[in-house]
């Protein structure tokens, strides 16, 4: 089963998301020195924007588990100083104790098999009132405008509990932070309607979603048919209508 990214997919996902990541630099903006990381930091042009509002005494690392994926930002900051990729599994994360001054995930926790875990090593790393940020997509509440509810919802069931390892992260992040001891939670909704199906396919894959749903035997091959044609029937009309929150979920260790 292909993952649900890849290198395309996330420049894409990062062009169309721009006020949502803008917003989630701003916690680290106040950082004078040490190290701020980005886990599971894709193609790093997150690293690479939090590096430019920050001071150059604040060092931006980008970790991510595929090399692939970092040769991109590599390649866009050559011999920077004060950013570096780090080619490494989200746990255990390679920095002691106490020694982060922040700590920015997007879209990772849906990925992971052991998210508390992944988020106890969080913790361990951050210093004392550093800020963490967590961003994710609200899978279960992805929603179709149109009659076909009932193949939706096996859809998202698909989605939530086969091809996203962790797909209900969106409900879960909040107890996460609680058990590993963070403070001062904040949650903010950024909703995101997509009026066309080239979107839908380009932002959300809803094209192989659902292919590989019937695949998977999770929906038929008529409920695949008969989906499609509405959602390429609402296209045509100019009436096409798709529907996700992300979640921005902030807090202090």
């Amino acid at each position: 089963m292909e993952k649900h990214y890849n290198r395309g997919y996330l420049e894409d996902t990062g062009n169309f998301l721009k006020q949502l990541k803008e917003a989630t630099y701003t916690p680290f903006t106040h950082i004078q020195d040490g190290i701020v990381i980005d886990l599971g930091c894709g193609t790093g042009m997150d690293v690479i924007q939090i590096s430019a509002l920050l001071r150059n005494s604040v060092k931006v690392v980008g970790i991510d588990h595929d090399d692939n994926m970092l040769e991109k930002g590599r390649a866009a900051v050559s011999e920077d100083p004060n950013i570096e990729f780090i080619c490494a599994e989200a746990f255990p994360i390679p920095f002691e104790n106490d020694t982060v001054s922040g700590l920015r995930a997007e879209r990772l926790v849906q990925h992971l098999k052991e998210p508390q875990r992944v988020m106890n090593d969080i913790h361990r790393v951050l210093q004392p009132n550093a800020p963490l940020v967590i961003v994710e997509t609200d899978w279960p509440g992805l929603i179709f405008y149109n009659e076909h509810r009932d193949i939706e919802q096996k859809l998202v069931h698909y989605l939530t509990h086969a091809k996203i390892n962790n797909g209900e992260a969106s409900r879960k992040i909040v107890a996460y932070m609680e058990e590993s001891g963070f403070k001062n939670i904040q949650i903010d909704i950024f909703p995101f309607v997509l009026r066309t199906l080239k979107e839908a396919n380009m932002y959300l894959w809803i094209d192989k979603i659902i292919h590989e749903a019937a695949d998977q035997n999770y929906i038929s091959n008529e409920e695949h048919q008969l989906f499609m044609n509405a959602l390429e029937s609402a296209d045509a009309k100019k009436c096409f209508t798709c529907s996700i929150n992300m979640l921005v979920v902030s807090a202090l260790k």
